[in-house]
């Protein structure tokens, strides 16, 4: 296996600042470096730590250099799953495909070569993004090692899948790895690397089959009997961090990184991650008036501090909740997202407007926030169906 590491690689420029390089060690003798288009001083890097300091943009260069090594880290595991050694020229051809010359002159580009190249040079994705699509490049070479655009058709879609179901993914798993493999093929396209001719996209007639999301909540009696079931001393800090949640809608990313300075005029202001990028993604929260000030109140218990923001504390919190559901005779299974349903469909059941779910849920997407009215709608027909007229 390669190793990877980043050096600072001052040069005979006079500039100030220098470039940040991955070198990559192949064996004592072979070594390659690939430029991050990172430029920091002197004083900037830190060479013991391999990492950025003492600038103010330092935790998210640092952030895109980790995805940077990652890429490349995922690149050697895809060659030697798809039986390739990694070597300097492998790493040439897919870094500088146009480079590489081709045995077979009007062979055409590469996909899987542009699909990983494509990748790693968005600068704009988060880090579980690249790390999602990467994980269809690797799924994908392995399927098809070197696959040329002329050569992707419907049956390279159709054997994928297959392979696909035969490795035991779910149905879910599959159709990302199409919107993902899609992606890249209108990206191809855009960009005037590959553009198929009309009607002979792979994806014209290949139809995707999706599975439609179960999103589970808790009625307003489970919310009554979580409020009030007796609970070990160890798991009351981990209800009222959920039942905040289910109170206000957050995603776990956005409340793992809650402080008190987002409060504004006792309204919760923030950005989610997920739609940070969006105009409309801004959420306002006002907590002394979602559920009768229930959210303010169980915020204030502990001072305006959860402790959620400790390395693990996702995984640790669904581990808990699932305790405390047992114990509340909760037969559903429950998680954080679990929190953010509830709090969508009382929302919708409260309001019946789906532009308030928007807002409150800080939703982009119409047909999302709909899918929380439609569940809110079928939870009222339940209900009435009990009822003698």
């Amino acid at each position: 296996m390669a190793q990877f590491s980043f050096k600072y690689a001052p040069n005979k420029t006079k500039k100030k600042d220098k470039p940040v390089v991955i070198q990559i060690v192949f064996s004592r003798t072979v070594r390659r470096t690939v430029p991050t288009g990172v430029y920091v001083s002197e004083k900037q890097w830190d060479a013991a730590n391999e990492r950025v300091v003492n600038h103010p943009g330092a935790a998210l260069i640092n952030l895109e250099l980790a995805k940077r090594k990652k890429a490349l880290q995922e690149l050697e595991v895809s060659a030697l799953q798809s039986g390739q050694p990694f070597t300097p020229a492998y790493l040439d051809s897919v870094l500088h495909p146009e480079r590489s010359v081709s045995k077979e002159p009007d062979a055409g580009p590469c996909f899987t070569d542009y699909m990983y190249k494509a990748i790693i040079r968005q600068t704009g994705m988060k880090l579980s993004t690249v790390q999602d699509q990467l994980k269809t490049h690797q799924r994908f070479s392995r399927c098809f090692p070197g696959l040329l655009f002329k050569d992707f058709n419907y049956t390279t879609l159709a054997e994928f899948e297959r392979c696909c179901f035969a490795a035991g993914l779910a149905r879910s798993t599959v159709a990302k790895h199409h919107k993902n493999l899609k992606k890249y093929l209108s990206l191809a396209a855009k960009e005037g690397v590959y553009a198929y001719a009309p009607g002979k996209h792979p994806y014209d007639k290949f139809k995707v089959q999706r599975v439609k999301g179960n999103r589970a909540f808790l009625t307003q009696k489970e919310l009554e009997l979580l409020e009030t079931v007796p609970l070990p001393s160890h798991l009351e800090i981990y209800r009222k961090m959920f039942l905040f949640i289910c109170y206000t809608g957050l995603r776990i990313s956005d409340f793992m990184r809650l402080d008190a300075s987002l409060m504004e005029d006792d309204v919760l202001v923030l950005r989610p991650l997920k739609t940070e990028n969006s105009s409309s993604a801004e959420v306002h929260l006002p907590l002394k008036v979602l559920f009768g000030g229930k959210p303010y109140r169980i915020w204030e218990s502990e001072g305006f501090d959860f402790p959620c923001k400790a390395k693990g504390f996702e995984l640790r919190f669904n581990a808990m909740l699932k305790l405390i559901a047992r114990q509340a005779g909760i037969q559903k299974k429950v998680s954080a997202h679990v929190g953010r349903h509830t709090f969508l469909t009382h929302v919708a059941m409260k309001s019946g407007n789906v532009f308030t779910v928007m807002a409150l849920g800080g939703l982009r997407k119409i047909d999302t926030a709909m899918g929380y009215i439609h569940l809110a709608e079928q939870d009222n027909k339940k209900l009435l169906s009990g009822i003698e007229w």
